[in-house]
């Protein structure tokens, strides 16, 4: 969750891992590597790739909803496909970001992934970071051979990203290296509903189920999970934004020193 608070918050490589304050000066992340960070404004994308030698990852971070602009890519949600002439269709918001920026970030994450053949590689974010790492982490394993063997996807407060083929085709891929943490009653796990273009979510669910830490992992199923004891459990109308804010007690979003412009 610390990576997605330094994504959102605009990091770059001039200024130093530490310049996004309060959750990059922790113990155990203030040795974070920079290796990349980009801020694209169409189609709307920041993010940033960093290596952390004490864990022996090289991490890809997408950032979240922190640019005004970023609402419009939020509410994109008419579906493209994700394989041309295929059935797999995904938020277009979603993928527009992530297509405009994969060249460059397979670029690094290659070589990187040469210069520590025995790190893992992380993919993650929150929010609208989070939908993005898991189609980055897609578009990835289909490209680059050997990325599959090392690849975790930890997403935070991800919305539905494509339909139930999409889902399918995930959990193929990634569904058993990939945890999609969902706090209590968060909204925005619930978007796009599930009425809306056949939205459905991929495996593997994780949710917080309360402030105390008692988890539930979801069921795994090979098309759209939905485990109806987990996140989805909770009525809408009962849901809080707060508790997308609000991930394993570290330092909210909205605490990070965000760059929360046009």
């Amino acid at each position: 969750m610390r990576y997605s608070t330094a994504a959102t918050s605009f990091v770059d490589t001039s200024t130093g891992w530490t310049a996004c304050g309060q959750a990059c000066v922790s113990p155990d992340v203030h040795d974070v590597m920079l290796n990349l960070t980009w801020h694209v404004d169409a189609p709307l994308s920041d993010g940033l790739i960093a290596v952390h030698h004490r864990s022996q990852e090289i991490v890809v971070s997408w950032a979240g909803t922190h640019r005004y602009r970023a609402l419009v890519a939020d509410m994109s949600v008419f579906p493209q496909p994700y394989i041309p002439g295929a059935s797999t269709h995904v938020h277009g918001g979603f993928l527009d970001a992530v297509r405009g920026v994969i060249d460059l970030v397979q670029h690094h994450v290659e070589h990187l992934m040469s210069d520590y053949p025995d790190y893992m590689v992380i993919f993650t974010g929150h929010s609208k970071g989070g939908a993005e790492a898991a189609l980055g982490a897609l578009d990835l394993v289909r490209r680059v051979d050997g990325l599959r063997d090392r690849v975790r996807v930890w997403t935070f407060g991800q919305p539905r990203v494509g339909n139930e083929q999409f889902a399918a085709l995930y959990n193929q891929q990634l569904g058993a290296r990939t945890y999609r943490v969902t706090s209590y009653a968060d909204p925005v796990v619930a978007m796009p509903p599930r009425f809306l273009f056949d939205y459905c979510h991929h495996n593997t669910e994780v949710w917080l189920m309360n402030r105390e830490g008692d988890i539930y992992v979801g069921r795994n199923n090979t098309g759209c999970n939905e485990d109806p004891h987990a996140s989805s459990s909770v009525d809408f109308y009962d849901r809080s934004i707060q508790w997308h804010k609000d991930y394993l007690g570290l330092p909210p979003l909205d605490h990070a020193t965000a760059m929360f412009s046009w």
